[in-house]
């Protein structure tokens, strides 16, 4: 929205477009979230089916091996192919159990980001940050410190220390320090400070370290 206090508009003018601007960015942002629900849900509704199909398949297994026992003898080679079926439902359900909460783990980013920020731009940077600090665990969203371990914070304590750690990208916020200098051959991932036309040359592995090691973009 820079653009518009350098081109000459009357006030007035001003004011809609800006108005108009954050309206858009709010609900690009809503809808995305309610689109991330609506697959969260989807998936669920998935994860239960195909827990029913394990149960259903252990049952059969069980009841076909125990005939299949008396009647011929074969008994191990239908367990050991009903056995290789349940295994199969089982790492399905370990797989949809972790889009669930890669899902669920990304709504909330998205949901305290976007209220720290109605810069779409911002508020992406601030989810990466968000979700490598977010877990589920028991179904429940839990709290990582930086080195991955679980904390007793929430997310509440979580969205003070961003806006702590990263007061450039929060809406009313500016970063603190002087002006970075660009080191030999490119942006320096180990810099306190960066301008944001390196940090944009860095890719997306070398931007997460640099904001874990404490840089700040000026």
């Amino acid at each position: 929205m820079e653009f518009l206090n350098e081109v000459e508009l009357p006030e007035e003018l001003k004011s809609k477009l800006t108005e108009d601007v954050q309206k858009y960015a709010q609900a690009q942002i809503e809808e995305t979230v309610a689109g991330l629900k609506a697959k969260n849900d989807e998936l669920l509704a998935e994860k239960k089916r195909i827990q029913q199909a394990k149960e259903e398949a252990d049952a059969k297994a069980r009841t076909e091996a125990e005939r299949t026992a008396q009647e011929n003898g074969q008994f191990k080679e239908l367990y050991e192919s009903q056995k290789a079926e349940a295994n199969g439902l089982r790492k399905k359900i370990e797989e949809m159990n972790h889009a669930v909460q890669r899902q669920k783990i990304t709504a909330e980013a998205q949901r305290v980001a976007s209220s720290l920020t109605k810069d779409t731009a911002r508020a992406k940077l601030l989810e990466q940050q968000i979700a490598t600090r977010l877990s589920v665990v028991e179904g429940e969203l839990k709290v990582l410190d930086d080195s991955g371990q679980l904390t007793v914070s929430t997310v509440d304590d979580l969205t003070a220390t961003i806006k702590q750690n990263y007061p450039f990208l929060v809406d009313g916020s500016q970063a603190q320090g002087g002006g970075a200098t660009r080191p030999q051959g490119g942006a320096d991932v180990g810099a306190r400070e960066m301008s944001r036309e390196d940090f944009e040359q860095l890719d997306q592995k070398k931007r997460s370290e640099f904001f874990k090691s404490g840089g700040k973009l000026v």
